[in-house]
């Protein structure tokens, strides 16, 4: 049975089957949440399956507007090529009749295209044009939205769509569940601040803050709120956080690479605030209402920033940032110039205002 809604254009009045390819990244996938969820709403009868790497399964599985979720494995070299065409195959046989592609790569719109999807809307990047029906532009302007809005622009070809709600994550119960019981083992319930830090990003060093400042700041916060940090990030990423609770001593429990998606944010809703660098942790601290202090160098928080109210952003102009750059390839002063008296300035205002 197709619907059609009035807001639509009408070459989109037949749509019934719809195909979403995800983001690779954490943080990306929450921030395309409100462009789903605007799908959803243009097309209210139609089936909605998303196409996504399967380390990100675990953030869709929870979201609502979502009927079908396809996972694949993202390889490199000539095994992604026999992994497309298997991928593409099953997607054929489910006969979509629209695919939006959020990624900009060239292989996630071949993906699309080797599926035989009739109507294909993504950017105009990476010598896709041969795989798309409709090419969205992206320079100028596009390039300066914040990435809420960038990824909400390639659903201007289907039609009118309202106000945009905020990227939201919905935990169940099995998650809340599994954070309260962890946090009460460790004794942690009793009413002290609990402060998520994450001091490491997936993009690169460049975009971190000196891992010894955020131990400081730690220290410090222990001291004076008595505070408890969590500590947030990678498997690869442990050594960084053993160097931070070396100094704060009991003051800080690593949970770096030791949880699932889902229970990292479960327990970042349970924290009441977040220290960190532009991460993927950043988004979802901010998808589940906890209020964020975001530390930026390298990376602009104009596009990437935390979403919504309630949350700060750290920063210094420097003529070379944002830089994009995965290593800084001179002294690291957007980092290096932001100290730790600014930093706790700023959480400690925050912090005082939940008294």
């Amino acid at each position: 049975m197709f619907i059609r809604d009035k807001t639509l254009d009408p070459e989109f009045s037949k749509i019934n089957r719809i195909l979403v390819r995800g983001v690779n990244w954490v943080g990306d996938t929450i921030l395309t949440f409100p462009s789903v969820q605007g799908v959803k709403e243009l097309f209210p009868h139609s089936r909605l399956t998303v196409l996504v790497p399967n380390h990100l399964v675990d953030l869709w599985k929870t979201f609502p507007c979502v009927d079908e979720i396809i996972p694949f494995k993202k390889k490199s070299g000539i095994g992604s090529i026999w992994e497309d065409v298997q991928v593409s195959r099953s997607m054929k046989k489910r006969k979509f009749d629209l695919a939006i592609i959020f990624p900009r790569s060239f292989r996630s719109a071949f993906q699309i295209y080797l599926a035989g999807i009739p109507i294909r809307i993504g950017y105009q990047d990476e010598g896709r044009s041969p795989f798309l029906t409709h090419e969205i532009e992206r320079k100028g302007e596009v390039l300066r939205l914040h990435r809420v809005h960038y990824y909400r622009r390639l659903m201007e070809p289907l039609g009118h769509l309202g106000s945009i709600p905020s990227p939201r994550l919905f935990l169940g119960e099995e998650e809340r569940e599994w954070a309260k019981k962890k946090l009460d083992e460790l004794g942690l319930l009793d009413g002290r601040p609990i402060i998520g830090i994450n001091p490491g990003a997936a993009y690169g060093l460049a975009k971190c803050w000196p891992p010894d400042r955020f131990a400081e700041l730690g220290e410090r916060l222990s001291n004076k709120w008595k505070a408890t940090a969590l500590i947030f990030g990678r498997e690869e990423e442990r050594g960084m956080a053993e160097r931070i609770l070396k100094n704060l001593g009991g003051g800080g429990v690593d949970f770096t690479g030791k949880t699932r998606l889902l229970q990292l944010a479960a327990l970042l809703e349970r924290c009441c605030l977040l220290v960190t660098n532009d991460t993927g942790t950043m988004h979802m601290a901010s998808a589940v209402g906890t209020p964020v202090v975001a530390i930026f160098g390298s990376t602009d928080p104009v596009a990437t920033g935390p979403w919504g109210d309630g949350h700060v952003v750290v920063k210094r102009d420097v003529p070379c940032s944002p830089c994009l750059k995965r290593v800084c390839p001179t002294d690291h002063r957007c980092m290096e110039l932001i100290s730790v008296d600014e930093v706790e300035e700023v959480v400690s205002k925050k912090l005082e205002g939940r008294q």
